[in-house]
């Protein structure tokens, strides 16, 4: 299984407390909000180093070969050719356009889908049936801001998905937008930053992340709820007792 879709995963599972006296705490041992950093700027494999702060890695050449950190690829079209190209690279998950096309299912690389905030509440519930991993709400109209309309959107997607959700934001988000995306249900973000500033940019929000703190145990249970799918039963016709009135 793909390690990144494994850490998106446990961001919201409920904390295990291991037997024995020297055991860590439940919150201590799970993943907190994970960070994607989107490497731009790069020209060859050589210039992209792997900053230790990242969760995962993003980039026009990818190091799959480092140990430090996860690497993924975030695909433009999302054709057979290119998703292939990428398989062989050995990345560790995909970035997939909605408008691409629909590729085998793999258990050992990871599927990320691209989704615009403007997608009907019908079509959003259904990610939850499709064989992808985890969803990333696109960017609105105003672009990345945190705005009360970008966080109402992340609310939507967190609660009908049934999936992981990873959004985009600015590289000087702030400590408070931050709490509220995690409170909110989101288990990743992703910058975009270019190649001569992705230690500085990556050691800054690793700083902020690790000052969050986790949220509620009500807020965690709502974030992992199902939704519920309302079937309607007909109703059964009566039986005739052969009586009738005349």
């Amino acid at each position: 299984m793909s390690k990144f879709i494994e850490r998106l995963q446990q961001v919201f599972q409920p904390p295990t407390q291991s037997m024995g006296f020297n055991t860590a705490k439940p919150e201590l041992a799970r993943p907190k909000l994970q960070l994607l950093v989107n490497i731009t700027g790069a020209k060859l494999k050589s210039q992209i180093k792997e900053p230790d702060e990242a969760d995962a890695l993003t980039a026009p050449f990818p190091a799959v070969d480092g140990d430090k950190v996860i690497w993924g690829k975030w695909l433009s079209k999302g054709d057979a050719e290119e998703v292939e190209k990428a398989t062989k690279a050995g990345v560790d998950f995909l970035i997939l356009p909605v408008s691409g096309e629909v590729i085998p299912q793999d258990k050992k690389i990871g599927k990320i889908i691209q989704i615009e905030a403007s997608i009907t509440d019908i079509l959003l519930r259904t990610v939850s049936s499709l064989p992808v991993d985890a969803v990333l709400l696109s960017g609105e109209e105003n672009g990345l801001a945190f705005t009360w309309k970008r966080l109402m959107s992340v609310h939507r997607f967190s609660s009908l998905t049934g999936k992981p959700v990873l959004i985009e934001v600015l590289t000087d988000i702030t400590e408070i937008e931050l709490q509220e995306i995690w409170e909110a249900g989101v288990s990743g973000i992703i910058v975009t930053t270019d190649i001569e500033q992705v230690e500085d940019v990556t050691r800054n929000l690793r700083n902020v992340i690790d000052r969050l703190s986790f949220p509620s145990r009500r807020k965690r249970e709502k974030s992992l709820a199902i939704v519920p799918r309302i079937e309607i039963t007909p109703e059964e016709p009566k039986e005739d007792d052969g009586d009738d009135d005349d």
